[in-house]
């Protein structure tokens, strides 16, 4: 139990800190935005780089936090269905669904995984404003992914437990 104990202080701190590196990323690409379109309208000078970099920090951003935002439950659900059903039937149900999730997360880590891997072997580069390599960007993906895996079934648990301890199943 203190390796669980101790795995999960590790797993929540680290997705702690990606979401503040999302929210970095964050204000500095709308600092970035901002400063462009100053410039453009002002100097009619724009900077070159913002536009690629606001791509690439919309991919990042997306993976980095996706699991802080699962882990505080402030994602979009749609649970009209789920209040007709009770206590003990919805935490199956959520329960069912984060295994559902757990495995989607699994495949998606796989997959974007295996094509990160390909990038970098193969030494692929998006050349646009900046020549880099691709799997620089993509890298976000499949660690995203591995978080939101185990996320999933850290609330699979969590649904599972609680219903089992309800009185009357």
């Amino acid at each position: 139990m203190k390796f669980f104990s101790a795995a999960n202080k590790v797993i929540d701190t680290l997705v702690k800190y990606c979401a503040y590196l999302a929210a970095a990323i964050l204000v500095v690409m709308a600092l970035s935005i901002t400063l462009d379109v100053l410039l453009r309208f002002t100097f009619n000078s724009p900077l070159k780089w913002v536009f690629e970099a606001t791509e690439y920090s919309l991919l990042i951003m997306t993976f980095l936090a996706a699991t802080w935002v699962l882990q505080k439950d402030q994602h979009v659900k749609l649970d009209l269905v789920l209040v007709a059903f009770g206590e003990k039937n919805r935490a199956r149900i959520n329960g069912f669904t984060a295994l559902v999730m757990a495995s989607v997360c699994l495949v998606s880590a796989w997959s974007s995984g295996a094509f990160t891997l390909y990038l970098y072997q193969n030494g692929i580069t998006i050349t646009k404003y900046y020549t880099i390599p691709q799997f620089t960007i993509f890298i976000f993906i499949p660690m995203g992914f591995v978080l939101l895996f185990i996320q999933s079934l850290r609330r699979a648990h969590s649904y599972l437990s609680r219903q089992k301890k309800e009185p009357g199943l």
